[in-house]
């Protein structure tokens, strides 16, 4: 966690980050709600330089750029201890589902949804196996 003098940055804040933040409609600031982080402003080539993390509200529905996806400040962000792997089941399957349905700018959403699969595979015991196997079969 952070102490008192030191700021967060869009570093402490890697791609599948599960957070708290309140997102923007029409230049308000709602309720805080939980989100993911998808990555840095701009992309991965800015990581080192982004002042801002792009994050996916998944309780407002499929990813759309303005409505459940937006940039935020790192200081709007808090970090949960839950990731991907160990959230909720039905709550992690809402996130796969919308995650299909939705959208990102520029592709941003290419990470997050490496890092959900991985959890996929985590979830259901299928991380070590691997991918070329599952599809050999042998003719007799």
């Amino acid at each position: 966690m952070f102490t008192t003098d030191q700021k967060p940055t869009v570093q402490d804040f890697p791609t599948a980050r599960l957070v708290i933040a309140g997102p923007w409609h029409r230049g308000r600031q709602l309720d805080t709600r939980p989100a993911v982080v998808v990555g840095p402003f701009g992309g991965p080539e800015f990581a080192d330089e982004a002042t801002m993390a792009v994050v996916w509200f998944f309780t407002l529905g499929a990813p759309e750029p303005g409505d459940s996806v937006q940039a935020m400040h790192p200081h709007e962000l808090t970090p949960l201890d839950d990731t991907l792997t160990t959230m909720n089941p039905d709550v992690f399957r809402d996130i796969v589902c919308a995650l299909r349905r939705g959208r990102f700018a520029y592709d941003d959403g290419d990470a997050l949804r490496a890092a959900v699969r991985k959890a996929w595979r985590e979830r259901t015991g299928l991380a070590d196996v691997d991918p070329a196997a599952r599809h050999t079969f042998h003719r007799n």
